[in-house]
């Protein structure tokens, strides 16, 4: 298992992750969920990796605020 870190911003509104050990993914989703998933295909269509683990190193501007059902990104005042 190849083991992948990436970077998490905060974007408009949404998660923005980047593959920080290659050159070539960059992502966003509107949850961490969601970004996961979408680093994960990314990382599969464009080097045909499918068993791979995520570390995801926050931005200390990234804010969460608890939902009852998930995590959602808030900005930054």
């Amino acid at each position: 298992m190849k083991l992948y870190h990436v970077r998490v911003e905060q974007e408009d509104g949404w998660y923005v992750g980047t593959v920080l050990d290659r050159r070539g993914i960059s992502t966003q989703g509107r949850t961490l969920d969601e970004l996961v998933y979408m680093v994960r295909d990314a990382i599969a269509l464009a080097w045909e990796e499918t068993d791979v683990q995520l570390e995801l190193v926050i931005a200390a501007d990234v804010e969460f605020v608890e939902d009852s059902e998930r995590w959602e990104p808030t900005t930054a005042s």
